[in-house]
């Protein structure tokens, strides 16, 4: 807007020169303010390339201290530009000697140029010191980060050497394994170069007995058939060593199935020890911030399987027959909102009444007690989300009427006890 009344006032300053200057000092003139034109276009260009620079500080803190860098890169080319276009008025002022008017129009154009730099001097200041602020305390939870990295690596390091223990216990069994294996190999051999030095002697003597070779006809074929029986018998114990190959490799291919695991269930442990360490410490703040309440049982505290359930009875946060948060009911929740803001648990926020029938007078505004228990639900969830600084992504709200109840709704202390908010702390959902 202060460039295009800028803009205009050139123009107007245009106009009224080309009515008593000659006709170069008018081109010269619309020359000189079409490059201003110029320039303020390239201005308001770099103003989005600023502003664009900006969002990509904000989605990436890895790149933040570059992004500031090159910002204020930006704002040197920033003020040269401005320090251009000053010098490009302060040549329009001589040359417009005559037109005082219009150079005082001029000079307020710069000034609210001026306050306009100033104003983001002290926008990118803010922002600057906000991104400093976030490098910082990015710095303390890699700090945090390193330590707990640190014992988780002195934890897997003692778990590492378990397994190596194993692995060469292991090692060692196959290693006799083999070594059953070469006895095996050397037995047949030496069996093989047994036989081997037989069958030469009997080929000698039948050479020598080959005369009287119809008389150890049979003798023949019977050493024979003894040498197809060491034959089979050496195919026997091949076959043996071949199935002591496979089951060493059933075995190692055992152990890698075993070690993998012993990894996912490791690491499924460590999940769920984080699940409850995070629980108890929500319950001791929960426990230390509503001390009060708790003594007195207006609000009770439920573990469950990897939750935690607070539970809010009654008229402590809503009066009969309202869905809107009372005084003491925001304070309690305010309170509450503290132990949510440092975890990522899931908040999941249940509305619950009596099986007492709505009345005349509010059963337009809420025809059934199904209306009445969501209601209260989703007020919970917005004052939590909008007052309180708790992620909505986080937030689930749900109404459930009379159809849960906890005690018997025949007693008016049964109902008392049906009438409630609950909120359950459930772990994030895993991502596969």
């Amino acid at each position: 807007m202060r460039n295009k009344k800028l803009f205009f006032g050139l123009c107007l300053a245009c106009f009224l020169v080309s009515a008593c200057v000659s006709k170069e000092k008018h081109e010269e003139l619309e020359a000189v303010l079409s490059d201003t034109q110029a320039k303020l276009e390239q201005k308001n260009k770099q103003f989005q390339e600023l502003e664009l620079k900006l969002k990509d500080a904000q989605e990436s803190h890895n790149t933040c201290q570059q992004d500031i860098t090159a910002l204020q890169g930006r704002y040197k080319e920033l003020e040269k530009t401005q320090q251009e276009l000053s010098q490009t008025l302060e040549q329009t002022k001589h040359e417009l000697e005559q037109l005082n008017e219009l150079v005082q129009q001029k000079q307020e154009v710069i000034q609210e140029v001026d306050g306009a730099k100033r104003q983001l001097e002290t926008s990118l200041q803010s922002q600057i010191e906000t991104r400093e602020k976030k490098i910082r305390e990015l710095e303390n939870t890699i700090a945090n980060l390193g330590q707990a990295k640190h014992d988780l690596e002195n934890t897997m390091q003692s778990q590492i050497t378990e397994r190596e223990k194993k692995i060469k216990e292991l090692e060692d069994a196959i290693a006799k394994l083999d070594e059953t294996r070469r006895m095996l190999e050397f037995n047949l051999l030496s069996q093989l170069e047994i036989r081997e030095r037989k069958i030469k002697e009997q080929e000698k003597a039948i050479s020598e007995l080959d005369k009287s070779k119809r008389h150890f006809q049979t003798n023949l074929i019977d050493l024979k058939e003894q040498i197809a029986l060491q034959e089979q018998t050496i195919i026997e114990q091949m076959n043996i060593i071949a199935e002591l190959d496979a089951t060493r490799l059933k075995i190692e291919n055992s152990l890698q199935d075993r070690q993998s695991d012993i990894e996912l269930r490791e690491k499924r442990i460590k999940e769920l020890q984080n699940v409850i360490a995070q629980r108890d410490k929500t319950k001791r703040q929960i426990e230390t911030d509503l001390k009060e309440q708790i003594k007195t049982q207006q609000v009770k505290l439920e573990k469950l399987v990897g939750k935690l359930k607070v539970t809010f009875v009654d008229k402590i946060l809503f009066n009969s027959g309202s869905a809107k948060i009372n005084k003491e009911g925001k304070d309690l929740l305010l309170k509450l909102s503290e132990s949510f803001k440092h975890n990522n648990q899931h908040i999941i926020v249940e509305g619950h009444t009596d099986n007492i029938l709505i009345g005349p007078e509010l059963r337009g505004k809420y025809p059934t007690n199904w209306e009445l228990s969501a209601a209260r639900s989703a007020a919970v969830v917005r004052y939590l989300t909008y007052q309180a600084g708790v992620d909505p992504e986080r937030c689930v709200a749900s109404g459930y009427s009379f159809y849960k109840p906890v005690a018997s709704n025949a007693t008016e202390d049964g109902r008392h006890q049906n009438r409630r908010i609950e909120i359950i702390l459930a772990p994030p959902l895993r991502s596969e």
